[in-house]
């Protein structure tokens, strides 16, 4: 399961649709944000945001600005192309379709009718190694024209949103049949007389072209000669949402124009924050810009009518944010209404700001959440809940205020700050490249490529005042200068069958792979299985079983209702965090189910299981 998962498809496919949507969608823009992006990455949203506008009119030596021509800006056009390309696409002309109405230069099509005149859309193929066309990708440009006309083709456009939201019943429903109605036939015909059909057909847009997306398949039942009933329908930042179960509609949050419509219906909750969840759309994704981040520009209501918030909306900062998501190691373990919170911050915005789940403007989140970092230097934190933190790229830093989490520091030199002393916490390492921390309270982080701990301990002035200690993490402990604090008691396991006995209280047993039996002692101990098919005993006292990744079918001797059950990171969740939701009797047994995984408690009853004492994270 992923944000991104679409109909029947499993999620490699999904994976491979999204990217091919991205793709196309982005080149239908040409490129046209390139000055802004890049003005806004370099720049940012702050004091530095006239140097951004300047830029995104007139570009600089990296980007291109929306007016043409500037003689020293890279040709962005161009760089479009070869990205297209790169991904497989290649444009199909006019004369490849037979088609007689308006093409530009680009061989970019524009709207038939008038009043839909400023409509774009890009038709692509793709190619086998023999040359035999295998797809073909329909992308709508949203409200912007080619750089050379921009004011007045935006103006149509726009009068275009308008209508949509405020014009005739069902404009918005019939809006691609107007503006494309003979274009699509003459794209129908050249597919079916290669072979196609439209399964084999990836339709794509973005804004007021995403909502040419939910248009069409609105429409491809009955017209076209139901050609395009059965295409792929992706659409990103779509003000409607499509009355059929064909469209994927995938947004930020955080996105004035996304979902502002109900349906394609325009009330008083489209100017403000309209948060609705729809059945369509992903529904909690935040792009955590400056925008977003900053309480000075928030003072403003969020209102689609407030133009600072589109900058949520631009095309660039779904391509690089959205792709992020897709390749996150998290992704499995997300669905279409995760909490998902992506690192969008400028240069200048990102070396002090923490990016968090603020909760601003959307209904209440729930469940564990998601927070994707970029390819620079990210801090990123975390809340008291249940948190999955990726740094990426760069040299990031970590915090989090408790709950169960798993941590993935990603390239470069990574860092955990835990605002308190190491004296507050256990540290346990599997010796497998894992880093276990245990807070006071219980709650367990699982950390991996995570260099060093930065912690508070006692200073000047007898200890009133804190100082920063960074310790790093070694085979033996956490070094900091010469004082060791060392890992907590452990048993590990290998690749083989291990049985594993606990001696201690406060010990760890990590069986790692294999089919391992582990066998707490009388204390409180913690029980790892790792991959495998596990055995393991709880021996007494309260001990916690962490359950992670694809662990096996394991199954658990003397299960007690003061043990604690934690599911960290396994997939089949998705939002059902209700024990009641995994658990059955299967005989005299409780068996919780997790996708292919699953725990069997032994001679214990459905209802001698302790709700309580289980976390899913």
């Amino acid at each position: 399961m992923g944000v991104y998962d679409y109909k029947n498809h499993n999620s490699a496919e999904s994976k491979a649709l999204f990217s091919d949507a991205l793709a196309i969608t982005l080149y239908s823009y040409h490129n046209l944000d390139n000055g802004f992006a890049t003005g806004y990455q370099h720049n940012g949203f702050g004091l530095g945001l006239p140097a951004t506008l300047v830029t995104a009119l007139i570009g600089g030596t990296d980007s291109q600005g929306v007016i043409p021509g500037v003689p020293w800006n890279p040709d962005s056009e161009k760089a479009a192309l070869d990205a297209v390309q790169k991904a497989g696409w290649t444009p199909i002309t006019a004369s490849q379709l037979g088609y007689g109405g308006k093409v530009d230069a680009r061989g970019t099509y524009f709207g038939e009718k008038a009043g839909y005149t400023t409509a774009q859309v890009e038709i692509l193929g793709k190619y086998d190694a023999q040359g035999h066309l295998t797809e073909i990708g329909v992308a709508f440009r949203g409200t912007s024209g080619p750089r050379e006309i921009q004011i007045s083709d935006s103006i149509g456009d726009v009068i275009n949103d308008l209508m949509a939201a405020l014009g005739p019943k069902d404009y918005a429903k019939h809006y691609t049949g107007e503006a494309f109605g003979s274009l699509l036939k003459n794209v129908a015909a050249f597919a079916t007389a290669n072979g196609l059909s439209g399964k084999d057909v990836l339709v794509s847009g973005h804004s007021l072209g995403g909502l040419a997306v939910n248009s069409l398949a609105d429409l491809s039942g009955d017209h076209w000669n139901g050609f395009y009933k059965d295409a792929n329908y992706i659409a990103y930042a779509s003000p409607t949402q499509s009355s059929t179960d064909k469209v994927l509609n995938i947004g930020y949050e955080n996105d004035p124009v996304f979902r502002a419509l109900d349906g394609s219906t325009f009330n008083l909750a489209s100017v403000g924050v309209h948060d609705a969840p729809q059945d369509s759309a992903t529904n909690n994704i935040v792009s955590f810009n400056d925008h977003y981040a900053s309480a000075a520009w928030n003072l403003l209501p969020f209102s689609i009518l407030n133009v600072p918030t589109w900058i949520s909306h631009l095309p660039t900062g779904y391509g690089d944010g959205m792709t992020r998501v897709l390749e996150s190691k998290f992704y499995d373990l997300t669905s279409k209404d995760s909490t998902i919170i992506v690192a969008n911050l400028s240069d200048p915005a990102r070396s002090n700001t923490w990016v968090q789940d603020l909760n601003r403007n959307a209904e209440a989140h729930k469940g564990s959440t998601f927070i994707i970092g970029s390819n620079g230097d990210d801090l990123i934190q975390g809340g008291k809940g249940n948190d999955y933190l990726e740094g990426g790229d760069g040299n990031d830093t970590f915090r989090d205020a408790g709950g169960y989490n798993i941590i993935l520091g990603g390239k470069g030199s990574n860092t955990l700050d835990v605002q308190q002393s190491v004296k507050n916490f256990d540290f346990a390492n599997d010796g497998a490249g894992t880093l276990y921390v245990r807070d006071a309270n219980g709650g367990i982080s699982i950390t991996r490529d995570i260099g060093s701990i930065i912690s508070k301990e006692p200073g000047f002035l007898w200890g009133l005042l804190k100082d920063d200690v960074t310790h790093s993490v070694t085979d033996k402990g956490l070094l900091a200068g010469n004082h060791l604090t060392q890992y907590a008691a452990s048993l590990k396991g290998g690749a083989g069958d291990n049985v594993l006995k606990a001696d201690a209280s406060g010990e760890w047993l990590f069986g790692l792979d294999g089919n391992d039996h582990l066998i707490g002692g009388k204390g409180n101990n913690v029980l790892v299985g790792g991959a495998g098919d596990d055995l393991m005993e709880s021996g007494g006292g309260s001990n916690t079983f962490l359950f992670s990744g694809h662990f096996g079918n394991d199954r658990i001797l003397g299960y007690q209702t003061s043990d604690k059950l934690v599911f960290l990171g396994v997939e089949g969740v998705g939002q059902s965090y209700d024990v009641r939701d995994h658990a059955k009797a299967v005989g005299a047994d409780t068996v919780l189910s997790f996708g292919h995984d699953s725990v069997t408690l032994v001679g214990v009853g459905l209802d001698h299981l302790a709700s309580s004492g289980v976390v899913i994270a």
